[in-house]
């Protein structure tokens, strides 16, 4: 299971407990994270990037859950396409993508197939936002996908996953729109 999230430096309770005395949204987050860990875009968390071991030639299923509180995020796997074979409990007609979007409290289950060359992957968490008027976090959180048996002779990362820029509207009604529910 892959969790997407958002991080704050202060205590969550100080923030919850602001956001219900203002009576306004959450404090902006000070990052976002893939497994609690922002990744290594962020400084303070370099040696605690989460790392998803995979064997190459295999296929995995992985429940992408967003534990956020208001942020809808983009993610990608560089070089690896995603196939999406459920959302929220239900299968749905597969549907292979690039990248996906996920709004807060929703579930998606999606196969990675590991045909790559062997080596490290990033993978990549961003905000979506339909409006740039409205404060949000704009930090790109990463973990990484790690084939067994690495060796020495690899480069050590692929460029960070080309994600949409916040505002692509087009982007997220094409993806929503994609997904078929399977007929019981």
């Amino acid at each position: 299971m892959l969790s997407t999230s958002q991080w704050w430096r202060r205590d969550v309770r100080e923030v919850l407990e602001e956001f219900i005395r203002t009576g306004g949204a959450p404090n902006v987050s000070d990052a976002h994270t893939i497994n609690g860990h922002p990744g290594d875009l962020y400084p303070c968390s370099k040696s605690e990037t989460f790392k998803l071991l995979v064997d190459q030639n295999k296929t995995y299923l992985l429940r992408i859950v967003n534990s956020a509180v208001n942020t809808i995020f983009f993610f990608s796997i560089p070089n690896h396409n995603l196939t999406v074979v459920g959302v929220d409990g239900s299968y749905t007609k597969p549907v292979t993508i690039d990248y996906m979007i996920i709004s807060p409290g929703q579930t998606i289950d999606a196969l990675l197939i590991t045909n790559q060359q062997v080596g490290q992957y990033y993978m990549a968490a961003r905000a979506y936002s339909s409006t740039p008027l409205i404060p949000f976090d704009n930090t790109t959180s990463t973990a990484i996908v790690e084939y067994k048996n690495i060796g020495n002779n690899f480069t050590p990362f692929s460029s960070t996953p080309p994600l949409p820029t916040f505002l692509i509207i087009m982007t997220q009604m094409h993806l929503s729109l994609s997904l078929i529910a399977l007929k019981a």
